[in-house]
Protein backbone atom coordinates (compact mmCIF):
# COMPACT_ATOMS: atom_id res chain seq x y z
CA UNK A 1 0.00 0.00 0.00
CA UNK A 2 1.36 3.40 -0.93
CA UNK A 3 1.48 6.25 1.59
CA UNK A 4 0.97 8.84 -1.15
CA UNK A 5 4.10 10.70 -0.06
CA UNK A 6 6.57 11.54 -2.81
CA UNK A 7 10.08 12.44 -1.68
CA UNK A 8 12.09 15.23 -3.29
CA UNK A 9 14.65 12.60 -4.34
CA UNK A 10 12.01 10.70 -6.36
CA UNK A 11 12.79 10.50 -10.08
CA UNK A 12 9.30 11.83 -10.85
CA UNK A 13 10.17 15.05 -9.03
CA UNK A 14 13.53 15.38 -10.79
CA UNK A 15 11.76 14.87 -14.14
CA UNK A 16 9.56 17.96 -13.72
CA UNK A 17 10.93 20.64 -16.04
CA UNK A 18 11.88 23.89 -14.37
CA UNK A 19 10.90 27.20 -15.85
CA UNK A 20 11.77 30.57 -14.45
CA UNK A 21 8.59 32.52 -13.80
CA UNK A 22 10.42 35.79 -14.37
CA UNK A 23 9.45 37.27 -11.01
CA UNK A 24 12.02 39.37 -9.22
CA UNK A 25 13.73 38.05 -6.12
CA UNK A 26 13.10 40.57 -3.37
CA UNK A 27 14.62 41.04 0.06
CA UNK A 28 11.96 40.06 2.61
CA UNK A 29 13.78 42.06 5.29
CA UNK A 30 12.41 45.22 3.69
CA UNK A 31 8.83 44.25 4.59
CA UNK A 32 6.66 43.58 7.62
CA UNK A 33 7.76 39.99 8.22
CA UNK A 34 9.73 38.85 11.24
CA UNK A 35 12.97 37.44 9.81
CA UNK A 36 15.15 34.89 11.58
CA UNK A 37 18.80 35.02 10.46
CA UNK A 38 19.98 31.57 11.58
CA UNK A 39 20.23 30.43 7.91
CA UNK A 40 21.92 33.62 6.73
CA UNK A 41 24.73 33.49 4.21
CA UNK A 42 27.36 36.04 3.23
CA UNK A 43 25.58 37.04 0.04
CA UNK A 44 22.21 37.53 1.76
CA UNK A 45 20.51 35.03 -0.56
CA UNK A 46 18.62 33.42 2.34
CA UNK A 47 16.52 36.57 2.79
CA UNK A 48 15.27 36.65 -0.81
CA UNK A 49 12.02 35.24 -2.15
CA UNK A 50 10.04 35.69 -5.33
CA UNK A 51 7.79 38.74 -5.23
CA UNK A 52 4.70 36.52 -5.53
CA UNK A 53 5.80 34.41 -2.57
CA UNK A 54 6.36 37.53 -0.47
CA UNK A 55 2.96 38.89 -1.47
CA UNK A 56 1.28 35.64 -0.39
CA UNK A 57 3.22 35.53 2.89
CA UNK A 58 2.22 39.10 3.72
CA UNK A 59 -1.41 38.31 2.90
CA UNK A 60 -1.32 35.17 5.07
CA UNK A 61 0.17 37.18 7.91
CA UNK A 62 -2.61 39.78 7.60
CA UNK A 63 -5.13 37.01 8.29
CA UNK A 64 -3.49 35.96 11.56
CA UNK A 65 -4.99 36.96 14.90
CA UNK A 66 -3.56 40.09 16.52
CA UNK A 67 -0.23 39.37 18.16
CA UNK A 68 0.74 36.48 15.87
CA UNK A 69 3.27 36.86 13.06
CA UNK A 70 4.92 34.60 10.52
CA UNK A 71 8.62 33.90 10.97
CA UNK A 72 10.63 33.83 7.73
CA UNK A 73 13.65 31.53 8.11
CA UNK A 74 14.99 30.86 4.61
CA UNK A 75 14.09 31.68 1.05
CA UNK A 76 16.44 31.38 -1.89
CA UNK A 77 19.16 28.74 -1.72
CA UNK A 78 22.04 29.01 -4.17
CA UNK A 79 22.56 25.71 -6.03
CA UNK A 80 25.81 25.02 -4.14
CA UNK A 81 24.02 25.29 -0.78
CA UNK A 82 21.12 23.13 -1.97
CA UNK A 83 23.59 20.47 -3.12
CA UNK A 84 25.36 20.61 0.29
CA UNK A 85 22.03 20.10 2.08
CA UNK A 86 21.28 17.06 -0.10
CA UNK A 87 24.74 15.59 0.51
CA UNK A 88 24.54 16.15 4.28
CA UNK A 89 21.13 14.46 4.41
CA UNK A 90 22.44 11.54 2.35
CA UNK A 91 25.35 11.17 4.79
CA UNK A 92 22.92 11.32 7.73
CA UNK A 93 20.82 8.52 6.20
CA UNK A 94 23.92 6.42 5.57
CA UNK A 95 25.01 6.80 9.23
CA UNK A 96 21.53 6.04 10.54
CA UNK A 97 21.12 2.99 8.30
CA UNK A 98 24.57 1.44 7.76
CA UNK A 99 23.03 -1.78 6.43
CA UNK A 100 21.33 0.02 3.52
CA UNK A 101 22.94 -0.29 0.14
CA UNK A 102 24.52 2.89 -1.19
CA UNK A 103 21.90 3.38 -3.92
CA UNK A 104 18.93 4.02 -1.59
CA UNK A 105 21.02 6.56 0.33
CA UNK A 106 22.17 8.44 -2.75
CA UNK A 107 20.26 11.69 -2.88
CA UNK A 108 20.87 13.38 -6.17
CA UNK A 109 19.61 16.65 -7.44
CA UNK A 110 19.00 17.39 -11.10
CA UNK A 111 21.61 19.48 -12.89
CA UNK A 112 21.18 23.16 -12.27
CA UNK A 113 19.40 24.59 -15.32
CA UNK A 114 20.89 27.69 -16.89
CA UNK A 115 17.65 29.59 -16.41
CA UNK A 116 17.81 29.58 -12.62
CA UNK A 117 19.51 32.63 -11.21
CA UNK A 118 20.94 33.82 -7.94
CA UNK A 119 20.06 37.15 -6.31
CA UNK A 120 21.80 40.07 -8.00
CA UNK A 121 22.23 38.22 -11.29
CA UNK A 122 20.93 40.25 -14.26
CA UNK A 123 17.61 38.38 -14.49
CA UNK A 124 16.84 38.61 -10.77
CA UNK A 125 17.74 42.20 -9.93
CA UNK A 126 14.99 44.37 -8.62
CA UNK A 127 13.71 46.89 -11.08
CA UNK A 128 14.22 50.54 -10.06
CA UNK A 129 11.47 51.84 -7.83
CA UNK A 130 10.60 48.47 -6.29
Amino acid sequence: MSSGIVLMSDRRVAAIPLQDCGEDLVDVRMNDLKVDDRKRDEAGAWAHARQGVLTRLLHAQSLLPTGLMLLFVEGFRPPTLQRRYFEEYSDELARAHPNWQAAPCAVTSPPTPHHLCEPNSPSSRQQPGR
